[in-house]
């Protein structure tokens, strides 16, 4: 054993894991240093500084293409960390569907990403990325493929810029992930309290234009739908158009579940009005995303 192993145990520098260690949550991997939190749309970027305290900023964003605004803000996002580091969400270039009957051995999410021909046989496709995620209670699965090539792309302006990029995800399939997690363990205590059985539930994710949205009874997942950039806040129509057909007809002991990224202005107006019936929970946050890339 080294001299320096020994020192970094004693120091407890072997227990603290390195920037670039992605299955670490974000806060602990940079500990006392500043970040970047980065969301990159169709036609704007948003992002938000992370404190050495580990308090966020004020939100900023700018339309344009990905290439033009990293090369227009790269220096002034390094001045914003301590070595250039930055966790980056994309939300365009994306699909996300419902799937059946994949495989669930150990270690599946890790496989999938090194190789995923493995885990979806003649589903994968060349020039993919993929993740996953099981329903424990049905033999269902969400599945998020991103092009590499994009992600590729902005791994080279972030590189040529002099950019880390310690993290990269699809944030709105973050957000549908934690809202699933959250759900899971409501319907949970609802069947332990209650005896009536719960009713359809919708969940509706949306995240910077982009929204997913998913129906489950009891806590089977039957339907997806999923859209890139669809909308805009001067132009709800396209939202309301894609989720009319799913909510219109639920009963009175439905319940739609609203997550959004940031408080879209009439969206909850629209779904009271497409479902009168329904119960709506709406568990918007305008720091939802943030929040999810500062502490996963």
């Amino acid at each position: 054993m080294k001299l320096s192993d020994i020192t970094n145990v004693l120091s407890f520098a072997a227990f603290r894991p390195d920037p670039d260690d992605s299955s670490c949550m974000w806060r602990k991997r940079f500990r006392n240093k500043q970040t970047l939190l980065l969301n990159f749309s169709k036609e704007v970027v948003s992002w938000r500084s992370v404190s050495k305290d580990g308090v966020l900023g004020e939100e900023n964003s700018i339309a344009g293409s990905v290439k033009e605004v990293v090369q227009d803000m790269s220096e002034d996002w390094l001045d914003l960390t301590d070595g250039g580091w930055c966790a980056v969400s994309i939300n365009h270039r994306f699909v996300i569907s419902l799937e059946t009957n994949l495989t669930r051995k150990n270690g599946v999410s890790e496989l999938i990403r090194t190789n995923p021909k493995a885990v979806l046989g003649s589903k994968s496709e060349r020039g993919k990325r993929y993740a996953l995620k099981h329903n424990d209670e049905s033999n269902s699965s969400i599945l998020l493929a991103v092009d590499e090539d994009y992600i590729k792309e902005i791994e080279t302006l972030f590189k040529s810029s002099g950019l880390k990029i310690g993290r990269i995800c699809c944030g709105i399939y973050g957000m549908l992930s934690e809202s699933l997690d959250q759900i899971s363990e409501a319907q949970k205590d609802y069947n332990e309290n209650v005896s009536e059985p719960l009713g359809d539930v919708i969940l509706i994710t949306c995240c910077e234009g982009s929204v997913c949205i998913l129906k489950s009874d009891q806590e089977k997942w039957i339907e997806l739908r999923s859209r890139n950039s669809l909308y805009t806040q001067k132009d709800m129509e396209p939202l309301r158009k894609i989720i009319a057909p799913i909510v219109e007809a639920l009963g009175s002991n439905a319940q739609i579940v609203l997550s959004a990224d940031e408080t879209v202005e009439g969206i909850s107006q629209m779904l009271s009005e497409l479902a009168p019936n329904a119960r709506i929970n709406d568990m918007s946050d305008s720091y939802g995303l943030w929040n999810l890339l500062k502490n996963k």
